[in-house]
């Protein structure tokens, strides 16, 4: 883990330094301190749950919670790490599911409207009984003259 450019190759001296620099930033904004397996890493302390968060960053962003022991941080680090493959799995998954349902989405559009004389009958009737009722509205208030025969 490379924090403010200096590498440790011990987790708790590393642990020890991630405390002390999230003394040193007791902003909201995140800012960038190091790097560690590939991530860069930014620290922000959020206010809304009052603490300090990390995010690790690649093409995504991933959030740690931080806490008060050293070892435990790097700890949830590693956790966060760990579930990566996991999550690029379910979203390869989610992927080939959502190609798969626009292929079928694409093939259904294709077919001709199963309901098209239904609703064409419909329709007519509709505009006919507008038709009728607008030759019998009187006034701008929903006001009909009503015959009977």
């Amino acid at each position: 883990m490379t924090l403010k450019g200096v590498t440790y190759t011990e987790k708790a001296d590393a642990g020890e330094m991630l405390l002390a620099i999230c003394k040193d930033y007791p902003m909201s904004a995140p800012t960038e301190i190091g790097s560690y397996r590939g991530f860069r890493m930014e620290i922000y302390y959020d206010t809304v749950n009052a603490h300090y968060c990390m995010n690790l960053c690649g093409k995504a962003k991933h959030k740690v919670d931080l806490g008060a022991d050293a070892l435990g941080n790097l700890t949830r680090i590693e956790n966060e790490l760990s579930k990566l493959p996991a999550r690029l799995e379910d979203a390869k998954t989610k992927k080939a599911e959502t190609i798969a349902q626009l292929e079928t989405a694409k093939e259904e559009i294709k077919k001709p409207f199963a309901f098209e004389d239904e609703l064409k009958e419909k329709t007519e009737r509709l505009n006919a009984l507008n038709i009728d009722m607008d030759l019998y509205h009187i006034g701008g208030n929903n006001e009909y003259l009503i015959t009977v025969s």
